[in-house]
């Protein structure tokens, strides 16, 4: 901290180094009244609250030193502070705002760069967190943490052989690094390649034994290789009801809940009865449409998204590990976004979910015992000629949705349903899309839908709510 030289300041700065924090406060507030103690003042009362954990004080203190001081003058360990603290509310605008600054300044920090790159990556500017990436390496050739950043930001954007390119030649140079193997590992689960992942897990479970982190991810793959979900649907598959039923009971307190009920919809009303309630998957029930927007308002409205989607730099041409075919399929688009308009959807989006769930006892049932408040998510989804979505659930969700937003110009055909939304289980349900309709449904119903053969684009945002 630094004392300055009028009283408050000073006293404020002794009163810290003897650890009376309260005192302190109390001090460095008096000196941001003045005029000319108010900026050291401000910092640090930022430094001060920083310390005690006290974030969103932090960003409040920092907010009211932007209106005394340009950015750009405020010191970097300020910055920094604010930005882990921001980091730790989830207040990525102020963390972006304060890395954008931090990072020219700091060209040889890769903690900084990579900060920056991964708050990017979330908020879909793929192409800005590979040029940062990229300029920073040319500061630091050799460092493993900008390569290791630089391959997930190519993999977002669907350069899979520039990223496993990047993940090998780390796992070389360092063939004891955890992380270089681990981080190899998470990229092969997503391009489905699960046996090279799991020698990539195994490989570090070899560095550091009994890695919680390695286990978990070994233990998922084999999950997927000989677990008991994979018995549960080989019984589904040969229509052995009984055995279903019996493998599910036995299996629910392995499975997550959102799996245990998606297998369950598979199977005949008797067998669902016994095991829940048959209402849970109905259709006629289940799935709900809702118009977002008046007809004043949707043409406009649905204008302007359709030109937010169409220019997302993460739109990838049938993006790893999704169900998307014949299209293209973006990064998160709603989180952290600063659009009016996806700003604006989002608090739509939100209402309409959340009364949804509320009328849904068995997900009200299942958020609770994910013991969460569930967090709105969305990606954009653009289908060409042939384009479809392949039959999936969303495991990690509890309510899932779709609002249309643009629709090929000839309405579906009434044989081939083509572009409908199908929930293909034993009461099968198709919805036909209309531009500005939001369709809603649990995230266990499995669901797919017809492939497209127009010319014409079928554009939509897909949505959850997540605990």
């Amino acid at each position: 901290m630094t004392a300055g030289n009028t009283s408050n300041n000073r006293k404020g700065v002794q009163a810290a180094m003897a650890g009376n924090h309260i005192e302190a406060e109390n001090f460095f507030r008096q000196a941001v009244k003045e005029s000319d103690s108010a900026i050291e003042g401000s910092m640090n009362l930022v430094r001060l609250l920083h310390m005690q954990g006290r974030h969103a004080e932090t960003i409040a203190a920092f907010k009211e030193l932007q209106i005394k001081a340009q950015i750009e003058k405020i010191h970097p360990q300020i910055l920094y502070m604010v930005t882990q603290s921001a980091l730790d509310i989830g207040d990525q605008k102020t963390a972006l705002l304060n890395l954008r600054v931090l990072a020219p300044q700091n060209p040889e920090n890769s903690e900084i760069q990579c900060m920056l790159s991964k708050i990017l990556i979330e908020n879909g500017r793929l192409l800005e967190s590979k040029k940062v990436l990229e300029q920073s390496m040319l500061v630091n050739p050799n460092n493993p943490s900008l390569a290791t950043q630089l391959a997930i930001t190519e993999s977002e954007l669907g350069n899979y052989d520039k990223a496993e390119m990047l993940h090998k030649k780390l796992t070389q140079k360092y063939s004891n690094a955890f992380l270089s193997h681990f981080n190899y590992g998470l990229f092969l689960v997503n391009i489905g390649e699960q046996e090279r992942a799991l020698s990539c897990f195994k490989r570090c479970q070899q560095i550091v034994p009994n890695a919680p982190e390695a286990q978990q991810q070994i233990e998922k793959l084999l999950w997927s290789e000989k677990d008991c979900l994979i018995e549960i649907y080989q019984h589904i598959e040969k229509e052995d009801w009984h055995e279903s039923e019996k493998k599910l009971r036995e299996s629910k307190e392995l499975i997550e809940p959102i799996q245990f009920w998606a297998a369950v919809n598979e199977l005949p009303k008797d067998n669902q009865e016994r095991l829940g309630s048959i209402e849970a998957f109905d259709p006629e029930v289940q799935i709900k449409t809702v118009e977002l927007y008046s007809a004043s308002e949707r043409r406009k409205c649905l204008g302007g998204l359709v030109d937010i989607v169409k220019n997302t730099e993460s739109l990838i041409w049938n993006r790893a590990g999704k169900p998307t075919r014949c299209g293209l399929q973006s990064h998160e688009i709603l989180k952290g976004s600063q659009s009016k308009s996806i700003q604006d959807l989002c608090t739509r989006l939100n209402k309409v979910a959340r009364a949804y769930l509320e009328n849904k006892p068995l997900l009200q049932k299942i958020r609770d015992q994910k013991k969460g408040n569930p967090e709105l998510s969305g990606w954009s989804v653009v289908l060409k000629k042939g384009g479809h979505q392949k039959r999936h659930i969303h495991p990690e969700s509890i309510v899932s949705g779709v609002l249309y937003i643009k629709l090929p110009a000839e309405s579906a055909d009434e044989c081939k349903k083509e572009g409908n939304l199908l929930f293909p289980a034993n009461n099968m349900k198709m919805v036909t899309p209309k531009e500005g309709m939001c369709v809603l449904f649990p995230s266990y119903l499995p669901h797919e839908t017809v492939p497209i053969s127009t010319d014409d684009e079928r554009i939509c945002i897909a949505f959850n709510l997540t605990v």
